[in-house]
């Protein structure tokens, strides 16, 4: 059967039509299996961390056996400040900048702290004989030792110590970190 001119382009048209068409239904279904397949309700499950995770994690990472220096098992006044002097000197160079300080008042709650007066050879940066000074002529960690303190046998246990820390990260009290929340704390202080 032989077409005429006219048919033969009708045909082609609806050749063309038909791939177009097929084409955007494959595409329409490649589209929508992958709206499907990326909703997998991540949005719905944020991984949450709670206190026990970070109580493994810590005394796995042995830094509180480090800090410990009589080893004695629990942490005194001198043992908690060198805690955080260590924790908050970030960069690992034996002393507290500026940056450093500025970010351990924001991610452990610290308000009105003169850091300038801590450093009493003026050289712009907090050593650890200065911060020592600085915490026990201001108090700054007397709220937190004698909170944290569960027992208050006037001496911190590792269990102590990090259900404190993880108490001033839960800012909503409900018992859990997010995965952003203890990613970014923990990661920064922490982490080995």
């Amino acid at each position: 059967m032989k077409m005429n001119r006219t048919e033969a382009t009708e045909a082609i048209k609806m050749n063309k039509t038909g791939l177009w068409r097929k084409m955007g239904m494959g595409l329409c279904m490649f589209l929508m299996l992958g709206a499907v397949s990326c909703d997998d309700d991540d949005e719905d499950e944020v991984e949450v961390f709670d206190n026990n995770t970070f109580f493994q994690d810590m005394t796995a990472n042995s830094m509180f056996d480090d800090w410990d220096a009589d080893s004695d098992g629990v942490f005194n006044d001198d043992e908690f400040t060198v805690s955080f002097f260590e924790t908050w000197d970030t960069d690992d160079n034996g002393v507290l900048s500026d940056s450093e300080l500025t970010a351990a008042e924001n991610d452990f709650a610290i308000t009105g702290a003169d850091w300038d007066t801590w450093d009493y050879d003026a050289n712009g940066t907090i050593e650890m004989s200065e911060f020592q000074t600085g915490a026990q002529s201001t108090n700054l960690f007397d709220t937190w030792y004698t909170t944290w303190d569960a027992d208050a046998d006037g001496m911190l246990e590792d269990r102590e110590y990090t259900d404190g820390v993880f108490d001033l990260w839960d800012t909503d009290a409900d018992g859990m970190l997010t995965d952003v929340e203890y990613t970014t704390f923990y990661d920064t202080y922490y982490g080995v």
